[in-house]
């Protein structure tokens, strides 16, 4: 028996070794932005200068087998003993709402930019939505809500402090005052918070829930409709389906958290639709400048089917979708012949990203149509 137990012990210390090599079982890889690294070529040079060595022992590190499964065991482990997560970021609130902390301090006002800063970039939106009204484009800007401004009452106390005046306050008293035009999704979302039929954010979610997104989607074609004076093509709800299990993304941060197991939530709804038509050439093209509150939309098929394959500038760098064919940037295109195939741009971001306002679209436009 002891003959025995040795031998099994021996083993399975010998098992990582055994599925790096030959690979019996497949793997779940982990979440999240990284690239694993490569072999390294074994040489005379990288050998006698120890080059090899230290990638060599970087590649085992990465690659050992199971390596993924005991890193969400250990996540696993500090999340349901300890409410601890290794994911940068990432704030356990009450009740295990998950937030990023960015939001929180936006929230509170902790990454408040200033009045003057404020007022002259209001001014300089407000020049270039004039400029563009007159060539027959529609600029309009979106407040998204943040989860930490809809769901305060889950911040954890260690982050509570006295409110400071935020940047989305800060805008939209400017942007009344200056007229500029804008679309409050961030105080209607709050509105509609205690009649609202489904959650409009998830526990383990950082942006709005998949049936706040339904919303958001009806209330841009009307608005699109109204601006353009023409009908353009909405959605068809065919039914709607609940689930305590997050389903699309609405479980992004759990997802990041890379955890054993999955992780229950609200029950939340899950719309399935279609567009009401084809999208014809007349129809009015919609370009989106926005952070990621606008990759559920347009994951659902909102630019292609509603806003005739209207483009997506994620953080005003990256053009989608010709960025999934090849990487096109914003910075190598002709502006003003951008914008021209558009009959309405938006700018759509939430308020945790409200102290880069605009991701430099404003100060870009403003200068290559002479704007001061």
């Amino acid at each position: 028996m002891k003959q025995f137990l040795f031998g099994a012990v021996v083993g399975l210390l010998f098992l990582p070794m055994i599925q790096h090599k030959f690979r019996f079982f497949e793997e779940k890889p982990l979440f999240g932005s990284y690239t694993l690294s490569e072999k390294p070529p074994l040489n005379k040079e990288s050998w006698f200068l120890g080059k090899y060595q230290e990638k060599q022992e970087v590649y085992i590190n990465e690659h050992t087998g199971f390596r993924t499964g005991w890193v969400r065991l250990y996540n696993q482990w500090n999340f349901s003993l300890l409410r601890r997560v290794s994911t940068s970021g990432v704030i356990v609130g009450k009740e295990d709402y998950l937030y990023e902390e960015n939001y929180i301090r936006a929230y509170y006002g902790m990454d408040y930019v200033g009045q003057k800063q404020i007022v002259e970039m209001t001014r300089k939106l407000k020049a270039l939505q004039d400029t563009l009204d007159r060539k027959g484009i529609t600029l309009s800007v979106i407040f998204a809500p943040g989860k930490a401004s809809y769901h305060p009452e889950f911040i954890p106390d260690r982050y509570h402090q006295t409110r400071k005046v935020t940047n989305y306050e800060g805008y939209r008293s400017q942007f009344k005052k200056q007229a500029i035009r804008y679309i409050d999704m961030h105080q209607w979302f709050e509105s509609m918070k205690k009649t609202t039929p489904h959650p409009l954010f998830s526990k383990t979610g950082i942006h709005w829930s998949a049936y706040g997104q339904y919303l958001v989607v009806d209330s841009l074609t009307k608005y699109v409709s109204d601006v353009c004076n023409y009908e353009v093509p909405h959605f068809v709800l065919e039914k709607m389906t609940v689930s305590k299990i997050p389903e699309r993304d609405d479980d992004d941060i759990v997802r990041a958290m890379n955890l054993f197991f999955k992780v229950s939530d609200l029950e939340l709804a899950y719309p399935w639709f279609h567009p009401n038509r084809d999208v014809k050439k007349t129809d009015p093209k919609v370009l989106f400048i926005s952070d990621s509150f606008y990759w559920g939309l347009f994951n659902s098929n909102v630019s292609h089917f509603l806003f005739n394959d209207g483009e997506f500038w994620y953080y005003n760098e990256q053009i989608y979708p010709a960025t999934y064919t090849k990487e096109t940037l914003v910075k190598d295109q002709n502006l003003d012949q951008k914008l021209k195939e558009n009959k309405v741009v938006f700018i759509l971001i939430t308020d945790a990203n409200l102290y880069h306002f605009g991701f430099g679209f404003v100060e870009m436009a403003a200068k290559a149509y002479g704007v001061k």
